[in-house]
């Protein structure tokens, strides 16, 4: 697990609420606080879909971020910063399956919860914080050691500047 703090709060929320950059992550939840809270889970609905729209989903369960960027858009814009907000971002099971094997790791996909981007601001400042869930215990931390490798370089290619923080 590794924490980050972004230096140009401006340039990462026209990123995360304009650009591309975070679109293909799953939502596993979020959290905005404007004048009220707002919480959206992440988790599809399979009975508000048809057959042929779940189909379509090929196996997905969880909405991605191009699918809740607008609504956290609408709630966030304007001229008064939110009080707060959450967002937790997961990998999606096929680029963390292509990560591990491009990497050679030896976990059974079984045992892996999941590889976790949570972005939280509070106080006008937006910190980044990795993360990785097992579903049973793995002494081996190479599969952690690499997803904090991995959010390092993918904010690098996004032109996202950060300070660890220690």
């Amino acid at each position: 697990m590794i924490a980050l703090s972004i230096v140009n709060v401006k340039e990462f929320m026209n990123t995360l609420l304009i650009g591309d950059a975070f679109d293909s992550f799953y939502v596993g939840e979020s959290e905005i606080t404007t004048f009220t809270q707002f919480k959206v889970g992440g988790r599809l609905k399979e009975e508000y879909y048809t057959s042929d729209e779940l189909e379509a989903l090929e196996g997905r369960t969880h909405c991605l971020w191009s699918e809740v960027k607008p609504l956290a858009f609408q709630l966030i814009k304007g001229k008064k910063p939110p009080v707060r907000f959450k967002i937790i971002f997961e990998l999606s099971k096929k680029n963390r399956a292509w990560l591990i094997d491009h990497n050679h790791i030896q976990i059974a996909e079984s045992d892996i919860g999941g590889l976790y981007l949570n972005v939280k601001y509070e106080n006008q400042q937006v910190r980044c914080i990795s993360g990785v869930s097992f579903n049973s215990f793995i002494p081996d931390k190479t599969l952690g050691q690499l997803w904090d490798q991995t959010v390092i370089q993918f904010l690098k290619q996004k032109n996202i500047e950060f300070e660890h923080d220690y």
